[in-house]
């Protein structure tokens, strides 16, 4: 078993010839490195450097042979014609400091060569650093704190054999859209030209971006020698024909003078102010950069002695609703970890109904190239989505970032065996948004019995939304299904449902008549076919009902009969069956029973009673008796339980408060809601009752039509 860290290993071997082997030079090298975190993105990363100080030795002792660096990974240093590279060096000391020597680097594959050593040690010492050597970092993986060792083998007397000279980290974090944009008709400011400060004022619809440096020094600005400094590729797609997008052409960091924000994450909204030489962090739109990031010319920030105000956007480019832009680091600290924030606005005008956009973002020039190349930009990275700043920046929880909130724990649905139609009850998972920005799920379904029975009626959503689950059971048997249903918000959380799904045996073939058959199972109120609610009023439909020994169960709980005919059984439900989504209803008639009656149920259904609305003077609401302004209505209505939170609506009059909401006094599963009428009203109006249970949805009645004065 492998014990200890992961090693990325860089083989220093010391290749010479017999001449060098039977050298005078007989001192001892005390080996040393300066270690330095390098991206684990990144094509050509920079080694920290190898120093072998060595002393001990006769004076005037030469110091000839060739140096090769041995890599796991590819060198990827610039190169000419010849394979050579003149950005990785090495120097040597003989007394007055490191000065590079002439000698160019010889690259081949994952190996580095400095051949044709020839320097004499005055007073029998000598340094020698090689630095600047760049590898392609990538190809290890995305695995952060993984050492790179130079493992040393020479003829020389060093004190130790191996030295580290990196450690790998991710370079880059960020908070973005990649999920969804959700783009609405968005105003541009009145006039144009215009600014950053023109977008914020006019209200222009917007969506932020946020980019963090994985550690200290990953936002790198160009160095010598270098075709450019870190670079940021963000990519749009998914918008609407005819939308502009605008970005700041200069973005002040986090340690600046006014940090950029457009105000939707964890800074009020701000155009940047940065002052120049500070090292603090900017980041500056690059013009004319091909779609990898690379090329271009970077719009350098304000030059000037005081703060400067970056208030200057451009439009970015899109085609069928796709484009891109690049951003490079102009300025920064590397002694500390840095971020940033722009926003992207849309101006789109004339939307008939939401677009979800999507955003990325990617350290660039994003290149391909994994080896030395003559032509390949320095720096360059491979594509890489960011995890998430957000633990970075210890604000994941923040109220401006979505959390996922699914009122659901478990869901019963209920078939029957090799039945064509789907299920009788569909299962309801209510979704919302717990937090602010913009909450994208997803459904997921996963099978513990059988495969292929399930199917939702929307399968991913934004924000705030409701999930119905059916089954169908048309070549499923008799028994209990199981299978989970996932509700997956990415960052902004996960919750897993399980369903069990109950197959009923098909019924038996009826009886010869007469039988107890059930056509129908009505709400009392209206006498539609709606779900039951537990101590309801319910009717029973259908024929040979009567007898001298009647009764209805469901799942074999009583219920209690307030009627009965041939045709006809009005009846409560079973208060037991509070929590239940569906049950088997059963009339039993003088000792015959009718088939099971699979009937929905819900936690709240309120329905009025025709007739069941009187007016403040008793009377029965109706053409010759209106109701008028101030008038408290007596309305009776069932599916009603206790409680809930009643309102009413009159009209366009919503969230009317009951002066009084319970139970009917004297009269059976009837609940009783009085109301003030509002003002306002025409000659008519429709009447809603809704009632919502703790932690639930609202269920609301039909219109009940008034008749006012």
């Amino acid at each position: 078993m492998r014990m200890g860290p992961r090693f990325l290993s860089v083989f220093l071997l010391f290749s010479l010839p017999a001449a060098f082997a039977q050298s005078s030079f007989n001192g001892r090298c005390q080996v040393t490195s300066t270690p330095i975190q390098v991206r684990y993105e990144g094509l050509t990363e920079r080694f920290g450097d190898i120093v072998l100080v060595c002393s001990g030795a006769a004076p005037g002792t030469m110091l000839t042979g060739n140096v090769t660096l041995y890599f796991p990974v590819a060198i990827t240093n610039r190169i000419d014609a010849n394979s050579q590279t003149r950005d990785a060096v090495l120097s040597v000391d003989t007394g007055s400091g490191f000065a590079p020597s002439s000698i160019a680097g010889l690259v081949a594959q994952n190996s580095i060569s400095f051949n044709g050593l020839s320097f004499a040690a005055p007073t029998g010492s000598i340094n020698l650093k090689v630095s600047g050597v760049r590898g392609a970092v990538s190809n290890l993986g995305k695995i952060p704190q993984t050492q790179v060792v130079a493992s040393i083998s020479s003829p020389l007397l060093v004190n130790q054999a191996s030295v580290i000279v990196g450690y790998t980290a991710g370079g880059l974090t960020a908070t973005l859209y990649s999920t969804g944009i959700t783009c609405y008709g968005s105003p541009a400011p009145a006039t144009s030209p215009f600014a950053l400060s023109d977008l914020l004022a006019a209200g222009t619809g917007f969506a932020s971006t946020r980019l963090t440096e994985g550690f200290a020094s990953a936002f790198e600005t160009r160095q010598p020698g270098s075709d450019n400094g870190v670079r940021v590729l963000v990519k749009y797609s998914g918008f609407p024909a005819n939308s502009h997008l605008y970005i700041p052409d200069a973005v002040a960091g986090s340690d600046a003078l006014v940090p950029t924000a457009g105000g939707d994450l964890d800074a009020p909204p701000a155009v940047g102010q940065y002052v120049p030489g500070s090292n603090t962090l900017v980041l500056v739109r690059v013009n004319g950069a091909d779609s990898t990031g690379a090329g271009g010319y970077a719009v350098f920030p304000p030059q000037g002695s005081g703060p400067q105000l970056l208030n200057s956007v451009s439009e970015v480019p899109l085609t069928n609703g796709s484009g891109y832009a690049v951003y490079e680091v102009a300025d920064a600290n590397p002694s500390v970890m840095e971020s940033a924030q722009f926003p992207t606005f849309f101006v789109i005008p004339n939307v008939t109904s939401p677009a979800i956009a999507s955003e990325s973002v990617s350290l660039a020039p994003v290149s391909g190239a994994g080896t030395a190349s003559a032509t390949a930009p320095i720096v360059r990275f491979i594509a890489n989505n960011p995890p998430t700043d957000c633990s970075a920046l210890a604000d994941c929880n923040a109220k401006y970032f979505p959390k996922l909130f699914v009122d659901a724990n478990s869901i019963q649905i209920g078939a029957i065996a090799n039945s064509k139609t789907m299920t009788t009850q569909p299962g309801y998972i209510p979704i919302r948004n717990a937090s602010g920005g913009l909450l994208a799920w997803s459904v997921i379904l996963s099978y513990q019995t059988g495969s292929g029975w399930l199917f939702v009626d929307y399968s991913s959503g934004l924000n705030n939304g409701s999930v119905r689950v059916w089954s169908d059971a048309t070549n499923l048997g008799p028994g209990t299904y199981q299978a989970t249903v996932t509700i997956n918000a990415g960052s902004a959380g996960s919750q897993t449902i399980p369903l069990t799904l109950t197959v009923a045996p098909a019924p038996p073939p009826p009886p010869p008549p007469p039988a107890v058959t059930v056509s129908q199972v009505l709400n009392a109120a209206t006498l539609a076919q709606t779900p039951l609610v537990a101590g309801s009023l319910a009717t029973v439909m259908g024929s040979h009902l009567s007898g001298k020994s009647v009764s209805v169960t469901f799942d074999g709980a009583p219920a209690t009969l307030l009627y009965n005919s041939d045709t006809q059984i009005n009846l409560q439900v079973p208060v037991s069956l509070s929590g239940k989504t569906q049950s088997s209803l059963v009339v039993t008639a003088d000792g015959s029973s009718s088939a099971p009656v699979m009937v929905m149920l819900a936690p709240a259904w309120p329905a009025i009673f025709a007739n069941g609305v009187l007016n403040g003077d008793n009377s029965v609401n109706g053409p010759g008796a209106p109701t008028k302004a101030a008038d408290v209505l007596q309305i009776f209505a069932t599916g009603i339980p206790s409680g809930v939170t009643v309102a009413a609506q009159i009209g366009d009059q919503k969230n009317l408060v009951p002066v009084y909401s319970g139970d009917a006094p004297g009269l059976t599963g009837v609940q009783q809601v009085n109301v003030a009428v509002p003002s306002g009203l025409g000659a008519a109006a429709s009447l809603i009752l809704c009632a919502t249970p703790p932690g639930g949805q609202a269920y609301c009645s039909t219109g009940y039509q008034l008749v006012l004065r």
